[in-house]
């Protein structure tokens, strides 16, 4: 991997700590200074919006302008906003200036990341694409895990006008780091005649490879994902009625089990095979039954918290080199000029129907709340079906072989 690689890495590392200290730091204030769990919870869902419309429009935006200049302009401007927050802390309602900055910075978020992803093609090619995408996993959950920390510890050593600040010297810094970087213009297509620019939708429905990777990807956050991400904490919490320490433990190891299947994906890129592909789905599948399992009645509830555990792990230690894996092949077989359009709605596909999941296992493990072990098997048999509809993909001759 070239040296433009490893210094884009560091700016989106820089980026996205201060964006996620802030994203943690900020709601937590509002809470604490209100003590209102409705405003709290109104105000996070409310700043998503921006994140999704931002998804959307990020890689059209990708795709049409230089990546180093839109990376640059994206943090300059939110460095700009959260200084003005800053300056502004005193004069106008805290609720105003936390949901504002929030939007800020979801929004920020959602136009970020197409860039970044569209600018990996770029620069790395075949195994090194994925190794890629590895390290920007684990870049991400590195900053997932480490950024509400150092958000939470800053808050409470600085305070909040503060934390600004300084979140807003760190993007400044990164921005004109951006703008250094020697990231080259894909090569421009044929203008497209009237009627016939080029969209993503189009290019997926005549691609059906194309358009059963993403369909896969986001079915598996529809109807399996969230079985576990949901359920884990309900079965810890509610059915096996532990601390909230335990609870903190199993999602810990699920975060272990996100960073072991990034370096696993780096580990194995370009050595995944179609019917590799279809082993990790039934992974998955088998992590789904044997967490209904675990549930079950009669089981000990400390042999049944250590399965809950170690299936957590296990599912994000297979889900994330899969996702990695698919979502490289993607990147290396959509021309360059439009890579930044087709990861912009990959994203807000899978940003779409997590949620809707999570609303739906949320719903089915009240339902159930009886027999808790339920709601598991039905995400197994969910999965099944998928693997059942992925294999056409995966395993047909011609059909994602070799990635």
């Amino acid at each position: 991997m070239n040296t433009t690689f490893y210094r884009l890495l560091i700016c989106q590392i820089v980026t996205l700590f201060a964006n996620a200290a802030l994203r943690f730091a900020l709601p937590l204030y509002l809470l604490r200074k209100t003590g209102s769990a409705a405003l709290y919870g109104g105000i996070t869902a409310a700043a998503l919006v921006p994140m999704l419309t931002g998804t959307l429009y990020g890689g059209i935006l990708a795709d049409s302008c230089r990546k180093q200049t839109l990376l640059a302009v994206l943090n300059f401007i939110t460095a700009l906003g959260l200084l003005a927050a800053a300056i502004c802390f005193r004069q106008i309602p805290s609720t105003a200036v936390v949901l504002g900055t929030l939007c800020l910075l979801y929004a920020a978020e959602g136009l970020f990341q197409p860039a970044v992803q569209a600018s990996l093609p770029l620069l790395l090619l075949g195994p090194a694409l994925t190794q890629g995408n590895a390290a920007v996993q684990l870049a991400d959950t590195i900053d997932e895990l480490l950024g509400p920390l150092l958000g939470s510890l800053l808050l409470q050593a600085v305070g909040l006008r503060t934390l600004l600040i300084f979140c807003a010297v760190c993007l400044a810094a990164t921005a004109l780091f951006f703008q250094t970087l020697p990231i080259p213009q894909p090569t421009r297509q044929p203008p497209a005649a009237p009627g016939q620019r080029a969209a993503v939708g189009p290019l997926l429905r005549h691609d059906p490879q194309l358009f059963g990777m993403v369909g896969v990807l986001a079915l598996l956050n529809l109807a399996v994902v969230p079985a576990i991400t949901v359920g884990v904490p309900i079965l810890v919490i509610q059915y096996l009625a532990l601390p909230d320490r335990a609870l903190a433990f199993t999602q810990s190891a699920m975060s272990a089990g996100g960073l072991l299947g990034g370096v696993l994906a780096g580990a194995l890129a370009g050595r995944q095979h179609g019917r590799q592909k279809m082993l990790t789905l039934w992974c998955i599948s088998a992590v789904c039954a044997l967490l209904g399992a675990a549930a079950l009645p009669g089981v000990p509830s400390t042999v049944s918290y250590g399965a809950v555990t170690f299936l957590a792990f296990c599912q994000m230690a297979a889900a994330v080199p899969f996702q990695i894996d698919l979502v490289s092949s993607l990147q290396a077989q959509v021309p360059a000029a439009q890579v930044g359009r087709c990861m912009s709605f990959v994203t807000f596909a899978i940003c779409l129907t997590q949620p809707a999941g999570q609303a739906l296992y949320g719903l089915a493990y009240d339902r159930f709340a009886a027999q808790p072990f339920l709601v598991p098997l039905l995400a197994a048999a969910a999965s099944i079906a998928i693997n059942i509809a992925a294999a056409r993909f995966f395993c047909n001759k011609g059909n994602f072989t070799k990635s």
